[in-house]
Order: C-alpha cells, then sequence, then structure tokens
C-alpha cells in the first residue's frame, strides 16, 4: 500500500483575490511526525462569509490558518473530513470530525488537548485568530450532527454561530444602555449570517421586553426571497433608503462592508443612529471603493462573544443556548432552501469566482467535494 497522498489545494493570491491556482502536492505519511494526523477533507460549506475570509485575509489574519506563500493563501472553509493516518494515541483512524478546514483535498495537522469530543490543532505553523478554530469535534460524540443534514451543518452552523453571538451581543447591549432603540437595520440582508441573525432578535425581543422593528436592506433582485424567509419586520431595497424612518432610534447592523451606503445611512440617521457595527463584507466590488468620510462604527468579532459567554455560562451552558437556537432556526428554514453540490477542483474555482461577483443563488446551499 503507498504511504503518499496527493493533496491538492485552490491558492488565492493574496493582493488580488480574483486571481487562484491549484496547487498539488504530496504527504509521505513516513515522514509524519509525533502526533500528526493526516485528515482527508470529505466536504466542505460555501458562502458569501468565505469570500469575506479572502478580502479580509490580511486585516483579520485568515491567511494564518493554512499558510501557503508570501503572496498567496488558502481560504478557510468548514467542513468534515475523516482521519487516514493517526500519529497521536487518542486519534484513531476512521474517526470524522468537523471543524475549520482548507480549500483542499487533505490537511496535516499536529492533534493536541484531546478529549471524548474533540481535539486541536497545535501546530506552530498555524496562525491561529482564535482556539475556536482550531478545535476538531468528534461527530461521533457530537450532539448537534447528524448524518442527514451534513449540507445544513456544512452551510449554517458555521455562520449561524456568529448569528447567535450577535443577537446576544445586540440584546446586550440594548438591554445595558439602549433600550430605546425602535429600528435594528440590517444590511446584506439576503446572507445567511444576517437573516439567522434577524430571526433571533424577532424571535428574542419580546423576551427582552424591547420594541424595535428589524429591517432588512438588499438589492431589488433579492427582496422577494428576502421577503419569503420571513425572518424581518420588513424588507426594504438599497434605491429605496429614504423609506426607512430616520427619526427613530437606530442600530445599524453591516454585513456588506460598503462605506459609501454606510456613509449615507450615517447621514441619513444622524444624531438618530445609536451604533453602527460592522460584520461582514458580502459586497466584495464595493472593497475597491474608498470614498472619503468617517464611519463612527465598531467591529463586532465572534469569537470574543463566544468566549466570553463561555466563561460565563461554561461550555455545557453556552451548548444548550446554541442548540435551542439553532433548533429554532432550522425548523423556521425547513424547505426553504435546498442544496448544490459541487465536485472536482474545477467546479470548486468557479463557484468561487462566483461568489466573488456577489452571484451566489441564495436559494442554494452549496456543498463542495474534491
Amino acid at each position: 500500500m503507498s504511504n503518499n497522498f496527493k493533496v491538492t489545494e485552490v491558492w488565492i493570491e493574496k493582493s488580488d483575490v480574483s486571481n487562484t491556482k491549484v496547487v498539488t502536492t504530496n504527504i509521505d505519511t513516513d515522514d509524519m511526525e509525533q502526533d500528526d494526523v493526516l485528515l482527508q477533507i470529505d466536504s466542505l460549506g460555501f458562502s458569501a462569509n468565505n469570500i469575506t475570509y479572502a478580502v479580509f485575509g490580511d486585516k483579520m489574519g485568515y491567511w494564518g490558518f493554512f499558510p501557503a506563500s508570501k503572496e498567496w493563501g488558502v481560504v478557510p472553509m468548514w467542513g468534515f473530513a475523516t482521519v487516514i493516518q493517526s500519529n497521536h494515541s487518542d486519534v484513531k483512524v476512521g474517526e470524522k470530525v468537523y471543524g475549520y478546514l482548507p480549500m483542499a483535498s487533505h490537511l496535516l495537522i499536529k492533534a493536541g488537548k484531546a478529549s471524548d469530543t474533540h481535539f486541536f490543532d497545535v501546530s506552530d505553523k498555524r496562525k491561529s485568530i482564535s482556539a475556536v478554530y482550531d478545535n476538531y469535534l468528534r461527530c461521533a460524540a457530537d450532539p448537534g450532527y447528524q448524518a442527514s443534514r451534513e449540507a445544513w451543518q456544512l452551510n449554517y452552523r458555521p455562520l449561524f454561530m456568529t448569528s447567535f453571538v450577535l443577537d446576544d451581543f445586540v440584546g446586550e447591549g440594548l438591554a445595558d444602555s439602549d433600550k430605546s432603540v425602535e429600528q435594528i437595520i440590517i444590511t446584506s440582508a439576503s446572507s445567511k449570517t444576517a437573516y439567522g441573525a434577524a430571526h433571533l432578535l424577532m424571535k428574542h425581543k419580546a423576551e427582552r421586553r424591547l420594541n424595535y422593528q428589524v429591517i432588512g436592506l438588499t438589492s431589488s433582485k433579492n427582496k422577494p426571497f428576502t421577503q419569503d424567509l420571513g425572518c424581518y419586520d420588513k424588507v426594504v431595497s438599497y434605491d429605496d433608503l429614504q423609506s426607512v424612518a430616520s427619526d427613530k432610534p437606530s442600530w445599524v447592523l453591516d454585513f456588506a462592508g460598503n462605506k459609501s451606503l454606510l456613509l449615507s445611512l450615517q447621514q441619513q440617521f444622524s444624531d438618530q443612529l445609536g451604533k453602527l457595527i460592522l460584520i461582514g463584507s458580502t459586497d466584495v466590488d464595493a472593497q475597491q471603493d474608498k470614498p472619503q468620510g468617517h464611519l463612527n462604527s465598531e467591529f463586532f468579532f465572534a469569537p470574543t462573544q463566544v468566549k466570553k459567554r463561555t466563561g460565563e455560562w461554561g461550555h455545557n451552558g453556552f451548548a444548550e443556548r446554541y442548540a435551542k437556537a439553532w433548533q429554532s432556526f432550522a425548523i423556521h428554514m425547513n424547505d426553504k432552501v435546498k442544496v448544490a453540490e459541487y465536485s472536482g477542483v474545477a467546479a470548486i474555482e468557479s463557484l468561487y469566482h462566483t461568489g466573488l461577483e456577489n452571484k451566489l443563488n441564495n436559494l442554494e446551499i452549496n456543498v463542495l467535494t474534491f
């Protein structure tokens, strides 16, 4: 039996994320060191969130997870993988895991801090921005894993984690300091993380004893889809911004990253804008636009809120709250979207470019296999 495994990776040029190339290497398992584990990547989920990882690769440290070269990087993705070689006593060949993976066919990690439910990649070469991303969940011990719903877990679970802690962050902020807010305005409202957060903000406003409207902003093209989601009180197209009442205390949650749009909103709401919170960058084209003007904003980094709440609630308490929120969202979304499968490196590259052009089909959740 051969000890060599061919590894296929898709590399992205850091200075021009529209430029991609396919790189192949070999891993000889005879050269693996103590605690090394070789994962064969079974499937990956792909959404606009992965485009954000590429666009903000340098600024937010996303290129550090799976180092390629000085000029090139590998986009991180969430996925399932199977252990096919292990030099770690507590990690067994054949185990299925879920976690952060490269846009690639295989990944060699150094396993550590193993427990019955998970293990971590503790490799020195992995420059991580949060331990949240270094954790591989053992599917056999994961209460959230369902073999029949892997596509949903690939596409929604990592995004919904951001939705979950963002809703918690906003709820906490409103309860502590800004109960007067009457509008929560969400840009890129058709994106999965945005409407996941909107669903929870709608669900929780009564129990928080707050009286805000959740308003989604989206393109005219995506307006019917976004309305049909049932996650917003109201959906408004970008070209109809003036219809949003500017005399009501408001917060803006930004998933688009379009500075021109945000400057317009900041001007429109003026003193009524309590907070402008930056979360994502689904509008890739807008990143090339550098309009003059200062945004009075703050950046939301999901792992910080995860760490805070895990410390306060404990791991089990956090997991229970998350599972309850996820179940609510999954029931709400059932039958609203369908699975789209992309097999082979050419199809994967093509889908990546579709994402860069902001043309992903919102009615589909994408599953990639090498």
